[in-house]
Formats: C-alpha cells, structure tokens, sequence
C-alpha cells in the first residue's frame, strides 16, 4: 500500500506545484509558452493566451504542465494545470504532433487541427482527457471543469505517438488543448507545450 501513497502524495505536490506556478504566471494575449528548469532542463512548460467567446466574453487561456522532458525508452506521466478556460466549451487534453506550420506561441499560426494524437479512451491509459461541464464521460477520462474554468489531472505519454511515428526523431509533440468534438473547427482554445524526449 506504501507505494501507491506515495504516488498519490508526489502527484498532488506536483499538482499544486503546477497550480501555483499558474496562479503566478503572468502574461499577455499570444505570449510564447517558455520552460524553466535547472541545469537548463525543462521542467516546466507554460502557454497563455486570450480569446474572445461569441458573447463577447474574454478568456485569459493559461496552461502549465511539468516535467517537459521525459525519457526517450519509456516516457512518462505529465502533471498538467489549466486555469481561464470558458467552462462553457469542452476542451480535449492530449499529447499530439505540432501541425506543419504552427509555430507554437504564435497563436495565429493555429489554423490546424493537431493530430495525431495519443489514443485514450481507456481510463487506465490515461493519454488524454476530455474537460467539460456539459456531458457525462467515461471515468478518469471526462472530468469536469473547477472553479474559474480550471483543471488539475496527469497525462501518461509516450513518444511512439502512433505506428512508426516518433516524436523528437519524425515529428515535434506537445501537449495541447483543443475545443472538443462540440467545436472541432473551432482554433480558439488551441495551445501547445512542447515535449522533448532524453535519449
């Protein structure tokens, strides 16, 4: 039982880690996600940026997730923090490849759907996750927005992202949010934090 104590204690430090540094994190609209970390690691990932629902309403988009660096054999579970998000529209969470194009921190370079993206659609998995207030969902992968429109959860990722494509060797990943299937065309809640892999 000691083990999965401990597993539980280090993810909520690491999430209320993350949590702070959002709460912390201050930015403009299309601020360049950056990373920090020691011995020029990166530890950190952050993405931030605005947008204006069809009511007129702003959102003050805001992203952190740690560690940005996992190891190449194995990868590993990402604790991610999001605060700002229009609770009014889902949201996927998953790690995907950055699009032709996109340059991440320019927001107006957002004009593809990422993809492909790791599978998740069992719970143990644990690759992505679907954010809403609006619908029911599978457990441990549906979760529903907290106060100001933000979330706390953990990805598992790996860098064969799908058959044969690996990212760091063939592809640029990231961590992204994107409106979920309710909007799929919709670029407005895109944001990357890229994800390097040690080799």
């Amino acid at each position: 039982m000691k083990p999965p104590i401990k597993r539980s204690v280090k993810t909520l430090g690491a999430l209320t880690v993350a949590a702070g540094l959002l709460l912390g994190f201050a930015g403009s609209a299309g601020a360049a996600p950056g990373t920090a970390g020691a011995s020029g690691t990166s530890s950190f990932g952050f993405a931030h940026r605005t947008v204006t629902a069809p009511d007129g309403q702003d959102f003050h988009l805001k992203l952190a997730a740690t560690p940005t660096s996992l190891p190449a054999a194995a990868g590993g579970t990402v604790d991610v923090a999001g605060t700002g998000y229009n609770r009014g529209q889902g949201i996927f969470l998953a790690f995907c490849v950055i699009p032709e194009g996109v340059t991440v921190g320019d927001p107006a370079t957002y004009t593809t759907l990422p993809t492909p993206c790791l599978p998740g659609r069992e719970d143990q998995d644990g690759s992505s996750r679907r954010i809403t207030d609006s619908a029911t969902g599978t457990p441990g992968i549906t979760l529903p927005y907290r106060a100001g429109g933000s979330f706390l959860t953990t990805l598992n990722i790996r860098p064969e992202i799908k058959d044969g494509v690996v990212c760091d060797v063939d592809v640029k990943c990231a961590i992204v949010t994107r409106a979920d299937f309710t909007a799929t065309a919709d670029r407005s809640y895109d944001q990357y934090i890229p994800v390097s892999f040690s080799r």
